[in-house]
């Protein structure tokens, strides 16, 4: 009687833990591209497709891979649709005739901080005062958008030396993943993700450079882009 107890209590006690472990979070690249190109899917369109496969979803959410993606106009904007669904699912899924379909298994030990940043509006020469980080930051406090950390930094870029031209500088704040659309529908843009062993870019405020995942990297138009040739052009 004593060991059915015991097993009982045990069940309980790691039951809950056991379950846990019998889920897998999978993702797949909603379809998002660089510079506005390409639509995105909706969570519930990839969904749609997941349980086409075979599987049963547990919960979803949008994330941001915790890996570098390079800066190119058409390039992914590295926002994904994860689904957490059962281990046992997704080895049938791998073991089916038709496969994954192109979800991937998420990394269980990535976190889900996402870095987004704003220019702060200071401009060479003075006349305009920067936004400090704790007024930028109440507009995604006011968004549900809980911040863990903030600091100033730069773009990392070259700007010409025109007064009224942007000093580069930036507001960057760390939140979730799963926030980052409430941060993108206030204009912020996305500079770098977490990855399990820390920043996967630099993180030092004199060595930052934005990365253009939300679409153009600096002001735009010119001549406010950094430029690393004459501007205008003397041809």
């Amino acid at each position: 009687m004593g060991r059915f107890f015991f097993f009982l209590a045990t069940l309980f006690i790691l039951g809950p833990a056991i379950a846990q472990e019998s889920n897998v979070r999978v993702f797949r690249l909603d379809g998002s591209l660089q510079c506005g190109m390409g639509k995105a899917r909706t969570l519930a369109e990839d969904r749609q497709a997941l349980e086409q496969l075979g599987a049963k979803v547990i919960s979803e959410e949008k994330r941001v891979v915790p890996t570098a993606i390079i800066a190119v106009c058409g390039a992914p904007t590295g926002t994904a649709n994860t689904y957490l669904i059962s281990a046992g699912d997704w080895s049938k899924i791998l073991r089916s005739f038709v496969g994954p379909a192109g979800f991937a298994l998420w990394d269980p030990g990535a976190s889900n901080a996402v870095y987004v940043y704003k220019y702060d509006g200071s401009v060479q020469c003075g006349g305009t005062e920067p936004i400090s980080l704790d007024v930028m930051g109440k507009e995604l406090t006011d968004a549900g958008v809980k911040v863990t950390s903030q600091r100033k930094g730069t773009d990392g870029l070259m700007h010409s030396f025109v007064c009224g031209a942007t000093t580069g500088a930036i507001n960057v704040y760390e939140i979730d993943s799963a926030d980052l659309q409430k941060a993108r529908d206030r204009n912020f843009s996305v500079l770098q993700v977490s990855g399990p062993t820390g920043p996967s870019r630099t993180t030092s405020a004199s060595a930052m450079r934005v990365q253009a995942a939300d679409g153009l990297p600096v002001p735009w138009p010119f001549p406010w882009v950094a430029a690393q040739y004459p501007w205008p052009w003397p041809w």
